[in-house]
């Protein structure tokens, strides 16, 4: 990640956001203060804010962090609002100028609206934080692309490049890259990156933000129902709500049609990409490698290596069919409503078990695992227990009765013993032949599917017999929970796991109860329950005992609310990010003299030779830390992106 952020885009010599102009000089600092603040009580209230902006100087520039800035800050403008907030050394050209840079990188959104009677049309300006996440994840993105296709060292720099110039074209690659390499090459891994759904042809969509397409769906549903109807005002907003879904999911699913963006070269009958069309990054696909990298690595602590590997696959087999990351619908504020909450809901249930190429069966796995991987002797059944439980109509074992001559009198058969028995045999039959030859057997792949299908957690779910699916829907709640109680008891330490389990598994819980369940000492448990509460953990809800709702006889229960507990990491995180990018800045900047001198073309390759030994050790410092804070910036945002996405 590092090395693509250093070669791609600049690095201006900042540190910090964007400071404050002295109000002494600049002429209306009184409205530009409003914006441009740079303290930690900000970079605190607004972690994200902070978060963009500090990517955005750091790779696009002081403009561009002010024109984010202003639009974190104050949400939708027009070009006329920006300047009049811009401060003296931006005039309009150079507003304009930037928003067309951003634009092209999906940094910012716009729309168009007319204003009054008079026809004329207004453009405003929204922030999309689409474009800083793809710099944010640019390193990976990289890596995870190339690993899809044939050629990864070509699609690593196609990738590359789309990601510096936001988007483009096959001809325009065609006429810039080097002669020497096979045009059919470059086609080929083009071809490969847009079936697999990595690149899609950028259109007008990736320009309009979510909420103001569903707005102008729902206008123009609502609108076209005659007035003259009989139907009560709440009718006709359901039916013009379920009109302007129906629409809107059409909409974003056109955007990734491969109709229009391969087609077939009538010279050499092969498949191709149609050479003028711009082509962008899908990031909506690269979630989806993200989420499954999470489950994966999931399953592998929970069940083992070898069943992680046989739900890898399944998870790569699904990838392009399975349901968005992040549901469109939910970006439209109809979350507000509890009944359509509900119904999103369902219908994502319902998307993950219907939807054409999320089921799979042992047999798709088969074809897809590594020649490496061995699953003979991976799966053992243990000795099978009396299921049935000890019978009262036993009798102790009697005295065994003999003849004369010393014969043995056998006892009586009893039909029950021998019908348990032969049951107990052919459960004994065990349907995973260990010794078949083939080490990909669809039994043994069968096996492990169902493995993961039975555990507490619904890595997979099993709708007919051989064929199962991804509960997502299921699975992602219960690893968002598991990585917020690990976070927990990696830095408040196990017993505060314990007692936010405890809280969150009762609902409402006094003190005396927790005492009883917990298991601690009392001084131990209100210690704990302290920190728990200052970092946004548990809540204290006030029951009052008395109809004067005396403070002094009213008992504190303590309660989980995990949207606001997630919410609550989700801050921290991203200001932890923020925090790392911030002092990468502020390393770079204090030593930028030695860097320069470092980076001159006379002295590359010869530092050992022209550069002091006190030049050499900073060198060497600079770049440990550097590589120190990209590596931290790589697991804070492996632990972000569960409670973004």
């Amino acid at each position: 990640m590092a090395s693509v952020a250093q070669s791609s885009t600049p690095v201006p010599n900042a540190s910090s956001t964007t400071p404050a102009p002295n109000a002494s000089n600049t002429p209306g600092a009184q409205q530009e203060d409003i914006v441009m603040v740079s303290s930690l009580e900000q970079r605190t209230l607004s972690p994200e804010w902070f978060l963009y902006t500090e990517l955005a100087k750091s790779l696009l520039g002081e403009r561009a962090a002010f024109i984010v800035d202003v639009l974190l800050s104050l949400g939708r403008l027009s070009v006329g609002e920006i300047c009049s907030k811009a401060p003296s050394s931006m005039n309009a050209r150079s507003v304009k100028a930037t928003l067309v840079s951003l634009i092209q990188l999906r940094c910012i959104r716009y729309v168009e609206e007319s204003v009054g009677s008079s026809g004329r049309a207004i453009t405003y300006y929204y922030f999309n934080e689409e474009g800083l996440l793809l710099f944010l994840y640019s390193g990976s993105v990289i890596e995870e692309l190339g690993r899809r296709v044939s050629n990864p060292s070509m699609a690593s720099q196609i990738v590359q490049n789309i990601l510096s110039l936001g988007s483009l074209t096959l001809n325009d690659y065609l006429q810039s890259c080097d002669p020497q390499i096979s045009k059919r090459d470059v086609i080929s891994v083009f071809v490969q990156l847009c079936e697999g759904g990595f690149l899609t042809a950028i259109t007008k969509v990736h320009y309009t933000p979510v909420k103001a397409l569903w707005d102008g769906l729902y206008i123009k549903a609502y609108n076209a129902i005659p007035r003259t109807s009989t139907m009560s005002d709440l009718k006709k907003r359901n039916e013009a709500k379920s009109k302007a879904k129906v629409e809107f999911l059409q909409i974003l699913n056109s955007v990734n049609d491969l109709s229009k963006v391969l087609t077939t070269d009538p010279q050499t009958s092969l498949r191709t990409v149609v050479g003028n069309l711009p082509l962008t990054i899908n990031f909506a696909r690269f979630l989806k490698i993200r989420r499954s990298k999470q489950l994966v690595q999931l399953a592998r602590t929970r069940i083992g290596s070898i069943p992680s590997q046989v739900y890898n696959i399944a998870l790569q087999i699904t990838e392009p069919k399975s349901p968005e990351p992040v549901d469109p619908l939910t970006l439209t504020g109809l979350l507000q409503d509890l009944d359509e909450a509900k119904s999103i809901h369902e219908e994502q249930e319902l998307l993950e078990e219907k939807n054409a190429g999320t089921t799979f069966s042992a047999i798709d796995i088969a074809k897809y695992l590594p020649e490496s991987l061995d699953l003979r002797n991976t799966l053992k059944t243990s000795l099978r227990t009396n299921k049935r439980g000890p019978n009262p109509n036993d009798q102790l074992p009697t005295k065994k009765l003999k003849t004369e001559d010393g014969f043995v009198i056998p006892p009586l058969p009893n039909p029950q013993q021998e019908q348990e028995q032969q049951e107990d045999d052919n459960d004994d039959d065990d349907p995973i032949d260990e010794d078949d030859g083939n080490p990909h057997s669809v039994s043994l792949v069968n096996g492990h599917l169902k493995l993961l299908a039975s555990t507490s957690i619904p890595f997979l779910k099993e709708i007919r017999p051989g064929v199962f699916y991804v509960p997502y829907t299921k699975v992602l709640p219960i690893l968002k929970t598991l990585t917020y109680d690990y976070i927990i008891a990696s830095t408040l330490g196990p017993s505060a796991m314990r007692i936010c389990r405890c809280i969150r598994e009762n609902s409402l819980v006094s003190e005396k109860f927790i005492n009883s369940t917990a298991l601690m000492k009392e001084k131990d448990i209100r210690t704990t329950i302290g920190s728990l509460i200052k970092y946004n953990v548990i809540e204290i809800q006030e029951v009052p005992r008395t109809a004067d709702r005396a403070a002094s006889r009213a008992v504190f229960l303590f309660r989980s609310k995990e949207r606001h507990a997630y919410n609550f990491m989700n801050q921290n995180l991203a200001w932890n990010v923020a925090n790392l990018l911030h002092k990468k800045e502020r390393l770079k900047e204090d030593n930028s003299t030695l860097l320069t001198k470092a980076n001159r073309d006379d002295v590359k390759g010869k530092e050992t030779e022209l550069l002091l030994p006190s030049e050499l050790n900073q060198l060497k410092m600079v770049n440990e830390r550097e590589l120190n804070i990209w590596t931290r910036v790589s697991r804070m945002l492996s632990l972000w992106e569960i409670f973004k996405f």
